[in-house]
């Protein structure tokens, strides 16, 4: 079996020693990129593994095409998986499934902002109703918060110049390790093939952010809603939800829904499940051995991001030197790192260390500007 990445910038698995070719296409239309490839150049036969929203949404509308190519793509329902891409979408999913998640309002036009500034107070956060569309833009972050009417107001501009379409919601409180997440795969009878949960520690940037510090565990409740919401939206295939306990009440409500692979993946994979291999022969039409449970208290650290984001959250109070070395007193595995595959571990941290050295360690908000995250 060989591996043959697509991506849009450098990336670690450029240098793992199972990555039998690399190709960088970067610049606009990035789908189009990839999909010029795969019809002229790509390996017929392949099993086509999406990575980020970018690839998860060139299959979704182009299956078809890329089935008629001789290509394998990762199994889902195209319907589900592009209702997953739209914000929008999925909280009106949700509340179809009677989940729980954040007060939301799209805002479409200026008059819009005058019923986010009344349901939803201040401080509130714009999220892209299409993330990978929003982050084709570089230099503006996945999150605005906007701590008044005018950093509401400032914000939506932006996001107009962009023509990117926005949702308002509420931030929802509670401490950082109260983001849950569940992970399942689901058959073609919506059969789940295993359960598994994960706890955030900590995130960078604070308060909306990717997980620099995170933990397997098994939480009843997360996997319970997590499955109700999989079953009653349909959806098929690879699915990670993720959710966090509001302080208000104590329930769960529902953040993200990611289908398919996430950052998370090496911290899946060390608890025992092979959620590549798992996709791959699933695609293939293989059989499937059952899962039998997983590692608990398996912990995924990433040096670089925690130490923001201890800094962060100790300019906020909220956390102190010794609880975050205390934190660390458990044995922990590095995002990248393996002994039988160092390059990109080793790459990863040259490219980093120069990265410190050019622009330093900067700040995620500017208090000039609405805070960008």
């Amino acid at each position: 079996m060989q591996v043959h990445a697509l991506s849009s910038q450098l990336e670690p698995v450029r240098y793992s020693r199972y990555c039998a070719s690399w190709t960088q296409l970067a610049g606009d239309r990035v789908q189009e990129r990839w999909l010029d490839w795969l019809r002229t150049a790509g390996p017929r036969g392949a099993v086509l593994l999406p990575c980020n929203d970018e690839a998860l949404e060139l299959v979704a509308r182009s299956r078809g095409e890329l089935v008629e190519l001789g290509y394998l793509p990762m199994e889902a329902d195209d319907d589900v998986l592009l209702a997953m891409l739209d914000k929008d979408r999925t909280y009106q999913l949700a509340d179809a499934a009677g989940v729980d998640r954040p007060l939301t309002v799209t805002i479409r036009v200026p008059g819009d902002l005058e019923v986010a500034a009344e349901s939803l107070g201040f401080p509130c956060a714009l999220k892209p109703l299409h993330s990978h569309v929003f982050a084709r833009h570089r230099g503006v972050g996945k999150v605005i918060v906007a701590r008044d009417r005018a950093e509401l107001e400032a914000a939506f501009a932006v996001a107009d110049s962009l023509d990117v379409e926005m949702l308002a919601t509420e931030i929802v409180p509670g401490p950082e390790d109260q983001y849950m997440s569940y992970y399942s795969y689901l058959d073609e009878r919506g059969k789940p093939l295993f359960h598994f949960t994960k706890q955030k520690l900590r995130q960078y940037p604070v308060g909306f952010g990717l997980a620099c510090y995170q933990v397997s565990v098994w939480s009843e409740e997360t996997a319970e809603i997590g499955l109700r919401f999989f079953e009653r939206i349909g959806l098929r295939g690879l699915g990670c939800v993720e959710f966090k306990r509001d302080a208000r009440d104590g329930r769960l409500k529902l953040i993200e829904c990611n289908h398919r692979f996430t950052a998370a993946n090496e911290l899946v994979q060390r608890s025992g499940i092979d959620l590549a291999l798992l996709a791959y022969n699933r695609a293939l039409g293989r059989p499937i051995p059952a899962f039998d449970g997983y590692k608990l208290g398996v912990r995924i650290w990433h040096p670089l991001e925690d130490v923001r984001a201890l800094r962060d959250s100790r300019a906020q109070g909220e956390l102190t030197v010794g609880d975050w070395l205390t934190s660390l007193m458990h044995r922990v595995h590095l995002p990248l790192f393996r002994f039988s595959d160092p390059l990109p571990t080793v790459t990863n941290a040259i490219r980093l260390s120069k990265l410190v050295r050019s622009y330093g360690v900067r700040s995620s908000a500017s208090p000039s500007s609405p805070s960008s995250v």
